[in-house]
């Protein structure tokens, strides 16, 4: 019986130890990103699959002549769950996966409240949005990345609802190390 009891955590000690290898993503990371001050949080979840927070500080400005000028800095929440489809086509033509450079498919669910942080805008409405996005993401030796994606979702604010597009782009700088 004990022989039976160390050959399985033998085993499953393997498995679990050869799962963790043959991960193409990294296990977490942290990005800095711009135009608009954000910062993301990514953690791998399985060989090719992440899940994602960010928080970001959008930015309104309102002005005519004639009238005052106002600006407000609104924060938006972001949560994602990627799955990189292409990291072992990357790896056979001898290109980079660290920091999950790759394309992916994601789920993205945002929400942007219509209450500024800072400054004297106000918006008529919270915004929350979900759907999916196709997405690709870099990462360079420096740690600068970029980031670019799209896709359709639907919307649902307290007067309104219905589908729209979500379009983003991203540079930045990654923190810590990367495989």
């Amino acid at each position: 019986m004990k022989n039976t009891y160390a050959l399985f955590v033998f085993f499953a000690f393997t498995i679990l130890a050869n799962g963790q290898n043959q991960r193409n993503v990294e296990d977490h990371q942290v990005q800095l990103g711009l135009p608009m001050p954000a910062i993301l949080y990514e953690k791998g979840l399985g060989k090719n699959t992440t899940a994602t927070i960010e928080f970001v500080a959008g930015f309104g400005l309102r002005g005519c002549s004639g009238c005052e000028t106002e600006f407000g800095f609104f924060p938006t929440f972001r949560g994602q769950f990627r799955y990189y489809y292409n990291m072992e086509r990357r790896q056979e033509k001898g290109k980079n996966i660290s920091g999950n450079s790759g394309n992916y498919i994601a789920i993205l669910m945002a929400y942007q409240d219509q209450n500024p942080i800072f400054g004297d805008l106000y918006l008529a409405e919270s915004v929350l949005g979900m759907g999916p996005v196709y997405g690709l993401q870099r990462i360079y030796r420096g740690g600068f990345f970029y980031r670019l994606e799209g896709g359709l979702g639907y919307f649902n604010t307290e007067y309104d609802n219905g589908l729209g597009v979500f379009l983003g782009a991203r540079v930045g700088w990654v923190l810590g190390k990367r495989r």
